[in-house]
């Protein structure tokens, strides 16, 4: 968890930082955080599951996906609290409260202010509260394959109250055979601010189910992209989330505390076209809270920023996998484990001006996370694992006072191994998927050193702004699932990698209303060790050398839009307005997950362009959106896995299809 919102802790972090504001979300019309981030340099989503609404995202070669068994490296929170499942350390986008968000932040690179296991980014949802004036909005909208949605928020203030209430409705067929989903989520927030206190208590609730479709064997995704190989795959979580922060002045410091609860029921139902299927419940209860002391004191003349604080939570997480036989015969359970993890971290940082216009600072947080293991069926099985980690972080940065920022930073993250990666990690006992657990030989915590220099212009006037970033970050014992078999395989250490890229971004406000924005990103991603590893392609396995490209992550991609009004710019007093917009993505080659080597052939390079227009009139908005504009063919995941309709059950490419040209028209007024 972490305290203030992380714009207020990146002031003074050296290090790149990027926001979303509710504005650059509501233009691009985007469903869930994955879509949101597409918009930043560097930043790229597949499917590995075949669900619109779970897409994996690649962020400077780290992974933040709903899929269980990647190596998570980016930390998301919401209102301070993770929103990482403590299992596997996966994220569901589908429980954010996207919707009832006031604004997106960023933080790059480990965030040792920001809470453990950040080794490429820390991302923090700010949700909305009401204000001055009150604001009410209904919004319908439908489109292809079935799809509608329906959604609503109010917010106002009164006195030192303030209050918001935000819900949403989300049914879809889809376009891939028997891929329905339903999304529905709440959320809620009351506030006071009187002066002494400033203090929000928000609930944030979610009932889903989404069908998964998942890859095709690469003969069937050219003909028959929209066919589903084996049908019935699903996710379903319920959750619930109460976060309570508050802050006050103390004098000249500043208090700020936290605390939150959290619970998640959730099933997953896989269909295997060899072996039995399999259900797997997840039950996850999480508490914990937070202090923070922050203030500013006069050192030999100069102002120094100071803060210090501790953090601490409980997770209760239990695991209940079935063999589901089919027919008339009962599910039979194979494994019931459970873990009550327990994480508590200190952190301090100071920031001080060593010369005008020369800033340094200096900052430090240190872990201590407790994982045991039971298990519930053999307790023979049981075991324990402490880990205890120091991450520091430097930097400087220089302010020219005319909109230029150039600054350089040195930090250390690391990301303690989840339980699912500790329960599967012996090589000579590979996990039946979803995963058989067990006490296997203890993994290496991941330490992420990132070196960066960058800089940053804002026009002094507004309306431009420019960046560039280059960085390096070098990994040690990263952890990866290794596929032994098409349906098993296990966790292991990985001794060092490298993710080193080059980030420029441009973005333009005019003063008619138009709005553009270009960002490139170069990422390579490579393995800086010999490596023997299990892969589907070959029996007795790959050896991964220094400087073979990891897997899914595309070594350039290049993202660009604008927003033009035709008639009238938005909020013009004199008529309706008219805005088309027009956003395009290129993602480069990427090597397909299961050839860590490199020894096959890349997934294509491909671009994809969205169009929209928007047209507004007093309380009304109409818009109509056109996603994949060029009808283009594409493919954004691929792996290999063995195809048991074919002769010999040969192993093939198996690849996940992009959508087709698709609509959606929507409705908005405010009330």
């Amino acid at each position: 968890m972490r305290l203030p919102t992380v714009r207020e802790l990146a002031r003074g972090l050296a290090g790149r930082t990027a926001t979303l504001t509710v504005q650059d979300l509501d233009a691009r019309g985007v469903r869930s955080l994955a879509d949101a981030l597409e918009q930043l340099p560097g930043v790229t989503t597949s499917d590995e599951l075949g669900a619109t609404a779970q897409l994996d995202v690649s962020l400077r070669g780290f992974q933040v996906s709903p899929v269980i068994g990647l190596p998570q490296g980016v930390t998301v929170y919401v209102d301070g609290v993770r929103a990482n499942e403590p299992d596997a350390h996966e994220v569901n986008f589908d429980l954010l409260p996207l919707e009832d968000v006031e604004r997106v932040d960023v933080v790059y690179g480990p965030s040792v202010l920001l809470g453990r296991n950040a080794l490429g980014a820390a991302v923090n949802l700010v949700t909305r509260r009401g204000g001055v004036p009150a604001s009410h909005e209904m919004e319908a909208s439908a489109g292809s394959w079935g799809r509608y949605e329906l959604k609503a928020h109010a917010g106002a203030r009164q006195g030192v109250w303030d209050y918001y209430v935000g819900a949403r409705y989300e049914h879809e067929t889809g376009w891939r055979q028997d891929t329905r989903s339903r999304i529905g989520t709440l959320f809620a927030k009351v506030g006071l601010l009187n002066g002494t206190w400033d203090a929000t208590l928000s609930y944030s609730g979610a009932d889903n189910r989404i069908y998964q479709a998942g890859s095709l064997p690469e003969s069937l995704a050219t003909v028959r992209p929209d066919s589903n190989f084996t049908s019935g795959d699903y996710f379903a979580p319920r959750s619930h989330l109460v976060i309570f922060n508050g802050q006050r002045l103390i004098g000249t410091t500043q208090l700020a505390i936290n605390a939150f609860g959290r619970s998640l029921a959730s099933e997953q139902f896989n269909v295997n076209f060899v072996g039995e299927d399999s259900r797997q419940g997840n039950r996850t209860r999480a508490g914990g809270g937070a202090a923070q002391l922050s203030g500013k004191v006069r050192l030999g003349g100069r102002e120094l920023r100071w803060l210090a604080g501790a953090d601490a939570d409980y997770q209760q997480v239990a695991v209940r996998i079935f063999a589901v036989p089919g027919g008339a015969a009962p599910d039979s359970l194979t494994e019931s484990v459970r873990t009550n993890q327990v994480n508590a971290g200190a952190f301090a940082g100071v920031n001080v001006e060593m010369v005008p216009r020369l800033t340094a600072t200096v900052a430090a947080r240190y872990d201590w996370i407790r994982v045991p293991f039971e298990d519930l069926i053999d307790p023979t099985q049981s075991g324990l694992n402490i880990f205890r980690r120091l991450s520091p972080r430097a930097g400087l940065t220089w302010t020219s006072g005319r909109g230029h920022d150039v600054f350089a930073s040195l930090s250390r993250g690391f990301r303690a191994p989840a339980v699912v990666e500790l329960g599967c990690a012996d090589p000579q006992a590979a996990c039946p998927l979803p995963f058989a657990l067990g006490p296997d030989p203890a993994l290496q915590p991941v330490v992420a050193t990132t070196y960066e220099l960058g800089w940053h212009y804002h026009a002094i006037h507004g309306g431009l702004d420019l960046s560039a970033d280059a960085y390096r970050t070098d990994v040690r014992d990263d952890i990866f699932f290794i596929a032994s078999t098409v349906t098993g395989g296990y966790f292991q250490n990985i001794g060092a990698t490298r993710r080193q890229g080059l980030e420029l971004g441009l973005q333009w406000l005019g003063s008619t209303g138009a709005r553009a924005y270009a960002n490139y990103g170069y990422t390579r991603a490579t393995f800086e060790t010999t490596a023997t590893l299990a892969t589907t392609r070959d029996s007795t396995g790959e050896t991964v050398t220094p400087g073979d490209a990891l897997p899914m992550v595309p070594d350039a991609r290049i993202n660009a839009g604008l927003a033009v009004p035709l008639v009238n710019p938005p909020g013009a007093a004199s008529g309706p307005s008219l805005v088309a917009g027009l956003d395009a993505r290129l993602v480069g080659h990427q090597w397909l997950r299961g050839d860590e080597d490199n020894a096959t052939t890349r997934l294509s390079d491909y671009a994809v362009a969205d169009l929209s227009l928007t047209l507004a009139w007093r309380e009304l908005e109409l818009r109509c959106t056109v996603g994949n504009l060029f009808a283009r063919r594409y493919y954004s995941f691929g792996t290999f896995a063995e195809n048991p309709t074919a002769p010999g059950t040969p192993v093939q490419r198996w690849l996940t299809p992009g959508p087709p040209r698709h609509v959606q028209v929507s409705l908005s007024t405010d009330f």
